[in-house]
């Protein structure tokens, strides 16, 4: 019997057509934003302990990599990225050995880098336009 947690993960692949979601065009990104909705917003309702849980519980291969890959269309939808840091943090430290012991599973986790490498890039400019603007303010009141 899966849990919910596991059918709405399982829901995303049905949805998003099984398609590998790092060479998509842009606009299928667009297109393809609204199925994670109902996962992410499923885990965003989980206490700290049940959802712990739920990532303890994805043990097989296509599990793990249906998680990955759902982390990394939340990045490509350019929402919630500290949910997604969260939970790839705790997901990591779960699952890091295992993940490091399986070589199918390490070109989407250097994949899932790269995309967190960018949106963090994207975040850290935010922020230094945000004090910029910030500091223009302040120099004129």
């Amino acid at each position: 019997m899966e849990s919910v947690f596991a059918q709405k993960l399982a829901a995303e692949v049905i949805d998003g057509d099984c398609k590998p979601i790092f060479n998509l065009p842009h606009s299928q990104h667009v297109t393809d934003n609204h199925k994670d909705e109902t996962f992410f917003n499923y885990a965003k309702m989980l206490s700290p302990a049940a959802l712990e849980l739920e990532l303890r519980s994805l043990v097989t291969m296509d599990s793990l990599s249906l998680f990955i890959n759902a982390l990394s269309r939340r990045l490509l939808s350019h929402r919630d990225f500290e949910a997604v840091q969260t939970l790839q943090n705790v997901f990591l430290r779960m699952h890091g050995d295992v993940l490091i012991a399986n070589p199918e599973i390490q070109h989407k986790l250097e994949e899932l880098m790269a995309m967190q490498r960018k949106e963090s890039q994207k975040v850290l400019e935010l922020i230094a336009s945000s004090l910029g603007t910030l500091g223009f303010v302040r120099d004129t009141l």
